[in-house]
């Protein structure tokens, strides 16, 4: 028996290496997967990859904007998700994920930019402000600011709400996005519901007092906390005005304008407490009130209890457009997904697919903000041993991430943020309750806990930023 030849042992590893660099060229060809043994592989592109690091490498940074391509040849992520309860980044430009919101901050920081907003609609999870006044605060404490920001003319929270005291007449028309006649020439607001004051009421004058009589009415007071305590300045937003007058703490205004939103400053100066009456002749749509500072960060709440957040599909872009132009939104958080949560649900597909088209709905109405998506939180099951994490919860977030991915949006998986599965039951259960009974909604002190997990994320990815700045 004669021995092997040597020189083809030697030559093995050539002909494999070949072999390799034949297959993965026929793939970049192709640009197809493949499969073997239940494992598909993703399409792979090793020739553009070789090609686009040379082109990478020479591409200039303009200014401040961050190219993630750059920064990746470079060996910088933008993403820094080492684990499920950190925000994921999935902008696949120099201005995705969150990068517009952390510009923004840095601009108010140096001067260049007076405010920062963001808009957080949800459902049930944040009514009554709650999550939002604890990030409103947590913001504002380390970047300034003061004031509640938006609020709507009528909410059926009202009592429930401790950020302010809001009050209204009964006699208010209350068109909702949801109810099927709507209101003519006019669309839902960022609350989702557009406001319609009586027609009818009379405007007394005096030497002393401007008031208007038998119209309807709303009330706001601040309340005695920290930043909340005063009114600095108050305006509000309406449709095309048709005649009607305001008539806010002894002075009267008439709602003009033919912009699909209009402002009028009612309090330039701060104040404790306004009482806005309405003389309308004819209908007249109000979107609502905002109580801010001139400077600083503030954070609007937009909650709709019951909704899953696919009827924002079809707010019209010129009414949020127009508010966004008076308001400036820096950064919009998307947080659903409770009310499509059912145990027997298999795919998410359908919601995931909904969903998109809010976000490019949302993205023609705020074209300057960035966008994060919140995951849904955990919500317990009832099963044959107790309570547990509903089965659909995980099947949800898939597709909340991949919702994420597909638009370029920032997304934070609350469920993992609470602590996985089980966790609503320790959040019920626990020495320290956080929720409620309902094993679905936080009380105020697991809501205040919520807010703490969310601005730990959004400033440790803050400071990730100016980290991977600072490589360049």
């Amino acid at each position: 028996m004669s021995k092997p030849d040597q020189s083809d042992k030697i030559s093995e590893p050539f002909f494999l290496l070949l072999a390799a660099v034949v297959v993965f060229t026929l793939l970049s060809v192709t640009n197809t997967s493949f499969s073997i043994g239940g494992f598909t592989a993703k399409p792979v592109n090793t020739i553009y990859d070789v090609a686009a690091s040379g082109r990478v490498e020479k591409a200039p940074v303009t200014g401040p904007l961050l190219d993630s391509v750059f920064l990746a040849s470079r060996g910088v992520k933008l993403e820094t998700a080492k684990d499920k309860t950190a925000i994921s980044e999935y902008g696949s430009d120099t201005l995705g994920g969150l990068i517009r919101f952390y510009l923004a901050l840095d601009q108010l920081r140096a001067g260049k930019k007076k405010a920062v907003r963001v808009a957080y609609f949800g459902d049930s999870m944040v009514e009554g402000d709650l999550v939002t006044q604890d990030l409103r605060k947590c913001l504002q404490d380390t970047f300034g600011g003061e004031g509640v920001g938006f609020m709507p003319v009528t909410s059926i929270v009202a009592g429930f709400r401790q950020t302010i005291i809001h009050s209204y007449s009964t006699n208010w028309t209350d068109h909702f996005l949801t109810t099927p006649a709507g209101c003519k020439n006019c669309g839902p607001g960022l609350t989702g519901h557009t406001f319609q004051p009586a027609t009818g009421g009379t405007v007394a004058e005096s030497d002393t007092l401007a008031q208007a009589v038998g119209g309807s009415w709303v009330s706001y007071t601040a309340v005695n906390r920290p930043r909340l305590d005063r009114f600095p300045q108050v305006r509000m937003f309406y449709g095309k005005g048709e005649g009607a007058v305001v008539s806010c703490n002894g002075r009267n205004y008439r709602m003009e304008g033919n912009q699909t939103v209009n402002t009028l400053t009612l309090a330039s100066q701060p104040v404790k407490k306004i009482k806005a009456s309405f003389a309308a002749g004819s209908p007249q749509y109000v979107y609502g009130f905002s109580m801010d500072s001139d400077t600083g960060v503030f954070v609007d709440n937009f909650a709709m209890r019951g909704n899953s957040g696919l009827p924002l599909a079809t707010w019209p872009v010129d009414v949020l457009r127009g508010l966004d132009e008076q308001l400036n939104y820096d950064l919009i958080i998307l947080h659903f997904g409770v009310n499509v949560v059912s145990s027997r649900q298999k795919s998410y597909d359908w919601y995931s697919a909904g969903m998109t088209n809010v976000i490019n709905n949302f993205r023609k109405a705020f074209p300057n903000a960035s966008f994060l998506i919140i995951g849904a939180a955990d919500k317990g099951w009832r099963g044959p041993d107790g309570y547990t994490t509903d089965p659909a919860i995980p099947i949800l977030l898939q597709a909340q991430r991949q919702m994420a991915q597909n638009t370029g949006c920032a997304f934070w998986s609350l469920f993992d943020a609470m602590g996985g599965t089980g966790s609503m039951v320790q959040w019920v259960k626990g020495d320290t309750v956080y929720a409620n009974k309902d094993y679905t909604h936080f009380n105020h002190r697991g809501a205040r806990r919520v807010a703490d997990l969310l601005f730990h994320e959004l400033m440790r990815e803050y400071n990730v930023y100016h980290q991977s700045a600072q490589k360049i």
